[in-house]
């Protein structure tokens, strides 16, 4: 039995061909690029000078095969102050306030002063968020899917050895940094309820130790 095609059917078929070609070229021509990404990443970020929301935290550590769970919230004013507080169990509140952090550890009435760098993105990855502006100064950059930025340090980060970045398409532009260090320990921050240009009083960012905390100044 022989198929039989009509003229009327033939150009049923040649539109519907038609069509679907032209619906994958327009999805071809529309899909974002690294550059694109990149981009959109860089002038939202541009326009905001302050931002404040809440955070999930895992922490996977290889040596003890133990992952680790903590949330809290975070407040951020350009240029360079940052504040996170830890909720319970881990009860712990950490500023940076220019060149200058501290680590409060309230249960334990113990305060820790150090120098804030680059260097020590590795230890609070959520500071990177303040300085993505020059993420094509810092980063190699390779598109790993849709909205998702893989990053390699150009030069030294602490010990990160790459940091996956999932962009948002709406408020905050970025939802989600997975870092990976060369220990093999992959911490993975997401970000929620983010509010973009609070009005945050300075002195958020000020620390000053309350009586009977022990201080341990690691500058001197």
């Amino acid at each position: 039995m022989k198929l039989r095609i009509t003229d009327y059917e033939l150009r049923i078929l040649w539109i519907f061909l038609l069509f679907t070609c032209h619906l994958s070229l327009v999805t071809v021509l529309h899909a974002a690029t690294l550059d694109d990404v990149v981009n959109d990443l860089r002038t939202r970020l541009s326009g905001i000078q302050s931002v404040k929301g809440t955070f999930s935290q895992t922490s996977y550590l290889k040596d003890l095969e133990r992952e680790e769970k903590y949330s809290g919230a975070f407040f951020i004013k350009k240029p360079s102050q940052l504040m996170w507080e830890y909720k319970t169990p881990r009860d712990e509140k950490v500023i940076i306030n220019g060149t200058e952090t501290w680590v409060y550890k309230k249960s334990e009435k113990q305060a820790i002063k150090t120098g804030f760098s680059k260097e020590a993105y590795s230890q609070v990855p959520i500071a990177l968020l303040n300085s993505l502006e020059n993420i094509r100064t810092d980063f190699d950059i390779a598109l790993a899917e849709k909205d998702v930025l893989r990053l390699r340090p150009k030069h030294r980060l602490g010990f990160i050895q790459e940091i996956i970045l999932k962009a948002g398409a709406k408020g905050f532009p970025v939802k989600t940094l997975k870092v990976f260090d060369m220990y093999g320990n992959i911490i993975t921050i997401e970000l929620a309820g983010v509010e973009v240009n609070p009005k945050l009083d300075d002195a958020l960012f000020q620390f000053a130790p309350p009586p009977g905390v022990e201080v341990f100044d690691m500058n001197r």
